[in-house]
């Protein structure tokens, strides 16, 4: 059984997620994965939380303002020059080379935890995703490529949290010695992967924990916006909330799909045919995913209420921050009602 954990985009809205582990780990749900997929502030997070770093987590995502994080434009002068972005990111890839350094990636590597961080390339339009698995699968519908060192891995954490204009795309290659892709430019996977869920089931997951940080609810904002920002704002975390509820509905689909060929293998198994004759009838192509896949169980973990944190996540307050990280809490412990600590992954 290959566990996975997926965590979605959402900036400081991550800190739902940080919530959503320490409740795992204190209530001892079992939380050992193997792999991890993050997008956007997912990836942040999910290389610490493979190491089970989860207090280092906590105080990532509850002691940084925003300034600590995102270097501050002029909006008024973007039209007017040739600003690739709103915000400059000096001061979160400063915070990455501090946690993690070389030191971390080599530790990271030697845990046999696969890793997988969505990007887009803008040159190619390509979901980009860039892992430390030894013997990665290559994708159905996305590019893997294989990470080579600490620099390439800061740079692709980087990446997978840049949103498009708000932020600078990255070069997540430019160091690497003889790439093809030395000057392609990658940005948030959110702009087309929020939640990277069918990557954890190509990498072979059968039991999948999903963290999203859109609520359920969709409650009408009694608010007017009055400039190009708060409209850019609004508009990127509309395309993101619909983005994420895509991602979720092709897993359940694959799912079901699952589940029915479950059911009817069951039925020819009580009318006498056999085994070896059910396998040859449904084992004709060795690269469809559905070929000796059993359903998947999967867990989501959303908030009921609307997350604090602005539009696209990129308001860091401390204050409430730790809010949602205690959001995070609650709505585990609500959803982990209905299961014991040894049924929860059966």
């Amino acid at each position: 059984m290959k566990k996975a954990l997926v965590i979605s985009g959402g900036g400081s809205k991550g800190a739902f997620s940080v919530g959503v582990l320490k409740s795992l780990q204190t209530w001892d749900f079992h939380a050992d994965f193997d792999i991890y997929v993050g997008t956007s502030t997912g990836s942040l997070i999910i290389p610490l939380a493979a190491m089970g770093a989860i207090d280092q987590l906590e105080k990532l995502y509850t002691n940084y303002q925003t300034k600590d994080i995102l270097q501050k434009g002029n909006v008024g002068n973007l039209a007017l020059t040739n600003s690739i972005s709103i915000f400059g990111f000096a001061p979160l890839k400063s915070i990455l080379e501090e946690i993690y350094d070389d030191e971390f990636f080599d530790e990271l590597n030697q845990s046999n935890k696969e890793i997988y961080l969505t990007t887009v390339c803008l040159q190619t339009q390509e979901i980009v995703v860039f892992t430390n698995a030894k013997n990665p699968v290559q994708g159905s519908y996305y590019r893997i490529e294989t990470l080579k060192d600490g620099a390439q891995f800061r740079a692709a954490v980087l990446a997978s949290a840049s949103q498009p204009v708000f932020t600078p795309p990255v070069k997540i290659n430019e160091k690497i010695s003889g790439s093809p892709h030395a000057n392609f430019q990658y940005v948030d996977g959110g702009v087309r992967e929020y939640a990277g869920v069918m990557i954890a089931v190509e990498a072979g997951a059968d039991n999948i924990l999903t963290i999203i940080h859109s609520s359920q609810m969709k409650p009408v904002q009694q608010i007017v916006f009055k400039n190009m920002f708060e409209v850019l704002q609004q508009t990127l975390e509309l395309f993101l909330t619909d983005v994420g509820e895509n991602d979720m509905y092709v897993p359940r689909l694959f799912n079901n799909g699952l589940e029915y060929i479950d059911q009817v293998k069951e039925k020819m198994r009580s009318a006498g045919v056999s085994d070896a004759l059910i396998d040859s009838y449904f084992n004709i192509d060795h690269n469809n995913l559905y070929q000796n896949r059993k359903p998947i169980r999967m867990h989501l973990i959303r908030p009921l209420q609307l997350l604090s944190g602005g539009p696209g996540g990129l308001v860091f307050d401390p204050a409430e921050m730790k809010n949602m990280l205690v959001a995070g809490e609650t709505s585990f412990l609500t959803y982990a009602a209905h299961f014991t600590t040894d049924n929860f992954w059966a």
